[in-house]
């Protein structure tokens, strides 16, 4: 049941209505909200003294993941199963065979705090009460426990999986998987239905070493350090955010053998007195090529910014488009083709007004982040996981104007662009809905903590969030985002 809050016409009286959960939830606060002596003609409720429920207007999810129902967050609520998820760091991925239109898709989750990869059938609607059709890295639906693989009957065992992603090259389909526990990047070279093994791994020489930084634990074209992202474009390459190494590596084409290093380096191109890039591609070159994982802020050198990075999480592109979360750097980075060559400076910033600007600890607003973490595009809109600040931002267009740091359009997870609490339902600014005691934990169907990973498509208008701290993956209208002007709506009985 949720409390609703009535401001009514005198401001003394604080009176609550128990109403059934509905299409909104939490309420008012000293910072908004309105009245009226009489109900509303949009549908608010109305007290016999006349006055007007009012809600804080929050997007509400229609899908759930992962949890009993929209108000509850425990990791692995009632035991580890096909049901439950421990922890979802990246973004879920949905694959939909075209040569078999009228087959159900799958939903692959990445259950990272489980070591696990799970597969429901369908897109999900409504809350999830079917367990998953498989499970990919454990044995039973109950195990958690991470490894490498093959190892106790499993083909592939993860630690920490992030990032799952699909892709379609020339009609060829491929599932990745950024194991960053295990430091490396798994292919499947055609969808996994089952619990299969993958059939190339990057960043290790083989299936069962799991160092950092393979082979030499030094930052290498071949070795990974804690990858948290990997995406194949429709033209190939492959594209990895080594997050801790502070950089993004491409390879040309999707690797067909093990350890196979990469042809491009992205964030950290050392470069001579002068400004100029030791090497320009993965040929062996003397010098500085992949040897360095500094996290920096761009640097001018007289003439032009030379690209760096700090702690990236996120990648996605569609072919042509590559945008990627600078996530230390709390901006989003935005090139209108994948690199083709060395450190290449991006077309245009998120967050950001131009190159070489960081601010360390983030911000609110329409134009700032605070720890970016996940980014997809419908192919028109633009959506970055805000993780810090508790919300999605919604950018209804692509960088047009360079460097110029555009403003959002929309959010999720919160009422408008100045709240940023966790799990604030009524938007007072307090975890939960503090205006009534005892106070709840907050989580209901319109919001967040520490969202993560983002999946959006255009032709099912979903938009699916890994919300992290909550354990769930909720799954939105992908048009439902609200730009703050209404703040407060009548709330329906």
């Amino acid at each position: 049941m949720t409390v609703r809050w009535i401001k009514p016409a005198s401001a003394l009286l604080l009176s609550p209505f128990l109403l059934s959960l509905g299409g909104c939830s939490g309420g008012g606060s000293s910072d908004g909200g309105s009245s009226s002596s009489s109900s509303s003609s949009s549908g608010g409720s109305s007290s016999s003294s006349g006055a007007v429920a009012y809600c804080a207007n929050l997007p509400q999810a229609t899908s759930l993941i992962g949890q009993p129902g929209f108000t509850t967050n425990t990791p692995d609520n009632g035991g580890i199963s096909g049901l439950t998820l421990g922890g979802v760091q990246g973004a879920v991925a949905v694959y939909s065979n075209p040569a078999s239109p009228s087959v159900s898709p799958i939903t692959y989750v990445a259950d990272t705090a489980n070591n696990r990869i799970l597969g429901f059938g369908g897109i999900p609607k409504g809350i999830n009460t079917t367990a998953a059709n498989f499970i990919i890295g454990q044995s039973t639906a109950s195990d958690q426990t991470p490894g490498t693989g093959p190892e106790g009957g499993n083909p592939i065992k993860f630690a920490n999986p992030s990032k799952i992603s699909t892709a379609n090259v020339s009609g060829h389909a491929y599932v990745t998987v950024a194991d960053s526990g295990n430091n490396r990047v798994l292919i499947w070279n055609k969808p996994p239905m089952g619990n299969t093994a993958p059939d190339v791994v990057v960043g290790q020489p083989d299936f069962t070493h799991a160092s950092a930084n393979q082979p030499n634990a030094t930052p290498s074209a071949a070795g990974l350090d804690h990858p948290t992202a990997a995406v194949i474009t429709s033209g190939g390459q492959l594209v990895v955010v080594d997050k801790s190494n502070n950089r993004v590596l491409i390879w040309n084409k999707v690797p067909t053998e093990n350890g196979t290093p990469a042809d491009l380096e992205q964030g950290q191109v050392a470069t001579d007195t002068t400004g100029a890039t030791t090497c320009t591609a993965n040929t062996g070159t003397a010098g500085y090529c992949f040897t360095t994982n500094v996290p920096s802020i761009d640097q001018f050198n007289g003439t032009t910014n030379i690209l760096a990075m700090r702690q990236p999480s996120d990648a996605w592109t569609d072919g042509s488009n590559l945008l990627v979360t600078d996530t230390g750097n709390n901006r989003v980075l935005y090139w209108t083709s994948v690199p083709g060559t060395m450190n290449q400076l991006p077309d245009n910033l998120l967050g950001a007004t131009q190159f070489g600007s960081y601010n360390p600890a983030g911000g609110a607003g329409t134009q700032n982040f605070n720890a970016p973490w996940g980014v997809a595009s419908n192919g028109t809109n633009v959506f970055v996981a805000d993780a810090g600040n508790n919300r999605i931002m919604e950018f209804q267009a692509y960088v047009t104007t360079p460097r110029n740091g555009p403003a959002a359009n929309d959010v999720f997870g919160q009422k408008d662009f100045t709240h940023i609490t966790q799990n604030d339902p009524d938007q007072n600014g307090a975890v939960g809905d503090q205006h009534f005691n005892p106070a709840t934990n907050g989580v209901t169907a319109g919001t967040m903590s520490s969202p993560q990973g983002l999946y959006v498509d255009a032709a099912s208008n979903i938009l699916l969030v890994s919300d992290n701290a909550n354990s769930r993956v909720l799954g939105f209208p992908a048009s439902a985002g609200v730009d703050g002007t209404e703040s407060y709506i009548p709330c329906s009985p």
